[in-house]
């Protein structure tokens, strides 16, 4: 693996070097009213669409006119139809085995003659598939961070953000390209038939060791749940028979499999939400439902709820469930 990750590293640099040596000194193409706006963001993360909100809120309000598309995974394009915007699918597992389907994606994105693309991948490293969607997709002005092989892809750089800034002010930087650009303010997420309820969410899982450890997850429950009116959520498979396992044993609500618009409806209504560093975290600070982040990598400052009433805890390990239990129960004036 380190030696292929050496390979795609090296082609990295060459193909980089070669769209530098194709650039030119012309002035920059950046479109003062552009008609049409293409964003990029193409990974499988649903937390990295939530905090993209506040840029795609910032170009309605800064280009009212203008037709705004997002270009995006099909795997949780819902979270940005449901806020109704307007979404182009990419079936990244679909294209690699039939790049026909790529070259039917890059048609479509021609066809509409786009102004500007926005390349809203990492912030802070070069992404190559972002790069190359941005080039192909025709637009004359093409925007990016200032960031590692970022140079001769794009017509418009902004400097690199600040490491300590929060992810979601990152990304919006990326419009600073304009005047008159609007100020950051945190993502925002609406909804039309949630319930409120009396009952705090627990969600079981994260990706890799982000995960909160299961032997602390039943600790937590133990000394909450005969407290606190508790629903607990999952994602995945495994997720679920966590979630079973605590219910099996519990006095708590598993929730069923819920679709992405069904999973903000569900959040919405909650008094809080307990939960890994995950994308329903950052959906249930969107939607001004207090958090309580259970991190294990100490990125805080990026990545932190910024809902009213949060508070991210640390460990290595994962926070102890003894202190975990005593936030909740203070959020909830449970004394």
């Amino acid at each position: 693996m380190p030696f292929l990750k050496s390979i795609e590293q090296w082609g990295r640099r060459r193909v980089s070097a070669a769209m530098d040596a194709a650039a030119t000194d012309a002035d920059t193409r950046l479109s003062l009213k552009p008609s049409g706006i293409l964003v990029i963001r193409t990974d499988n993360r649903l937390g990295n669409l939530v905090l993209m909100e506040p840029l795609l809120r910032s170009i309605k309000t800064r280009f009212p006119e203008s037709v705004l598309d997002i270009l995006t995974s099909d795997v949780f394009s819902e979270l940005l139809e449901c806020q109704g915007y307007s979404v182009i699918q990419a079936d990244k597992k679909g294209q690699i085995r039939n790049p026909a389907k790529f070259v039917s994606l890059i048609r479509k994105l021609r066809s509409r003659s786009y102004d500007v693309a926005i390349d809203a991948a990492h912030p802070h490293s070069f992404s190559l598939s972002g790069a190359i969607s941005t080039a192909l997709s025709g637009a004359d002005c093409r925007i990016s961070t200032d960031a590692g092989d970022s140079t001769g892809w794009y017509t418009d750089m902004v400097p690199e953000p600040p490491m300590h800034w929060h992810e979601s002010r990152a990304l919006h930087s990326l419009g600073t390209v304009w005047d008159n650009w609007p100020e950051w303010s945190p993502p925002e997420l609406h909804t039309v038939n949630a319930v409120e309820r009396n009952a705090a969410g627990l969600h079981v899982g994260a990706s890799g060791n982000k995960m909160y450890p299961i032997e602390h997850l039943e600790e937590l429950v133990d000394r909450i749940c005969r407290r606190v009116i508790l629903e607990v959520y999952w994602g995945s498979n495994d997720e679920r028979k966590t979630a079973e396992y605590l219910g099996e044993r519990y006095p708590v609500a598993v929730m069923p499999e819920l679709s992405v618009s069904g999973l903000i409806e569900r959040i919405a209504g909650l008094r809080l939400f307990i939960t890994p560093d995950n994308g329903p975290m950052h959906i249930a600070s969107a939607l001004s439902v207090p958090v309580i982040a259970l991190f294990r990598i100490d990125n805080r400052e990026r990545f932190a709820p910024l809902s009213e009433g949060s508070e991210a805890l640390y460990a290595d390990l994962g926070p102890e469930p003894e202190r975990v239990a005593s936030a909740v129960l203070n959020a909830l004036g449970c004394y």
